[in-house]
């Protein structure tokens, strides 16, 4: 009787093929449960991709009109104020957070940041909101 003796299997390999033998028994198992769940997510992807281009449609289309000079002014004052008044809460912050040696907290910076940003943005937004859409020409093309 020639016996063929069984292939060295080292515990890692073993315990990988474990896994696997394991994983695919429960892949089959759960995979009646995965299709209506997998079909519920593509749904909902679905409908967030739609209502995600509908509103940067409806924003694309959405156009301002001029304001007056008035307007502007006082939008202009009062992001001009607030900024003022931040400014000198995160002067005091930034102060305060320099001076306490060896500190590693990074929150009032990183707010300083957010905080500058945010009002760039709305001095961006005022001044391309008042501006007026360039219109072609029959000529430009």
């Amino acid at each position: 009787m020639d016996h063929r003796q069984p292939l060295r299997v080292g515990w890692a390999r073993y315990c990988r093929l474990w896994v696997d033998h394991h994983a695919d028994l429960l892949r089959a198992r759960t995979r009646p449960v995965w299709g209506p769940i997998a079909g519920a997510a593509s749904e909902v992807a679905w409908v967030v991709r739609l209502t995600a281009g509908s509103a940067a449609a409806r924003l694309a289309r959405a156009r301002p009109g001029p304001w007056t000079d008035g307007r502007l002014f006082a939008l202009v004052s009062v992001i001009a104020l607030g900024s003022l008044a931040v400014a000198g809460v995160l002067g005091f912050a930034l102060a305060e957070w320099a001076a306490a040696n060896g500190s590693d907290d990074v929150l009032p910076a990183a707010g300083g940041a957010v905080v500058v940003g945010g009002a760039l943005s709305a001095l961006v937004f005022v001044v391309f909101a008042s501006a007026e859409p360039e219109r072609r020409g029959p000529e430009e093309g």
